[in-house]
């Protein structure tokens, strides 16, 4: 498939944010579908149908798009992103199930933009390999490296340790951020702390705990 065949779906694009997503000015490009099933999850939107019920038209609210057709959407704020050293960040949803598509997009963007990738980081490492050299910035949401917790809060059986050790080996730890998550009634304050130790044994320094709200 070339890239101009490549298509992702996307739910949002949001525009002139600061501070939430990586470096500078950044919009955010959500995602269509995740391999978890979170009991609180931030985008349910994100596990609605991709299409209509006739299986080829995007559903209501979901964008089809190419790498070129959404680089066409997001230059508008170019000026932006260069003055403050922002760009893009996709999250979802999980955009490592799209990374075919980060790689292409950044083909377009060159390095004049940075590219943020926010992500439960539950793929094949093989994935993470192709985005090593792609993404500037990792922002990975440990659920809980309880692997109890973990089954009974997302529904799947946690890989998470293993990836996030080789994403250590992968690039340098000043390129990641962890953040994890307060989840009312799956971790404790001990929990938090027993994650955030292995995290930092691991090699990763910038770990921020974030609360979750019940929706």
């Amino acid at each position: 498939m070339s890239a101009t065949e490549i298509k992702a779906p996307i739910f949002a694009v949001s525009r002139l944010r600061m501070g939430t997503d990586g470096k500078g000015v950044t919009t955010l490009v959500t995602f269509m579908r995740c391999p978890l099933g979170c009991r609180y999850c931030l985008n349910p939107q994100c596990h609605e149908p991709v299409y209509a019920g006739d299986g080829v038209t995007p559903a209501d609210g979901v964008m089809m798009l190419t790498p070129q057709e959404l680089y066409d959407v997001v230059k508008v704020d170019d000026i932006y992103f260069q003055a403050t050293g922002g760009g893009i960040c996709f999250g979802g949803g999980e955009p490592t199930l799209y990374h075919r598509f980060i790689i292409e997009f950044k083909k377009l963007c060159g390095d004049k933009w940075n590219i943020t990738l926010e992500s439960c980081l539950r793929c094949p490492q093989c994935t993470i390999e192709r985005l090593g050299n792609v993404v500037d910035h990792w922002i990975v949401d440990v659920k809980s490296l309880d692997a109890r917790v973990y089954m009974e809060y997302t529904g799947c059986v946690s890989d998470e340790l293993s990836n996030l050790l080789f994403l250590s080996r992968l690039v340098p730890q000043e390129r990641v951020t962890v953040k994890i998550p307060r989840i009312p009634g799956y971790n404790d304050d001990a929990d938090l702390e027993g994650d955030v130790k292995r995290i930092k044994e691991i090699g990763f320094n910038d770990v921020a705990l974030v609360q979750y709200i019940k929706r």
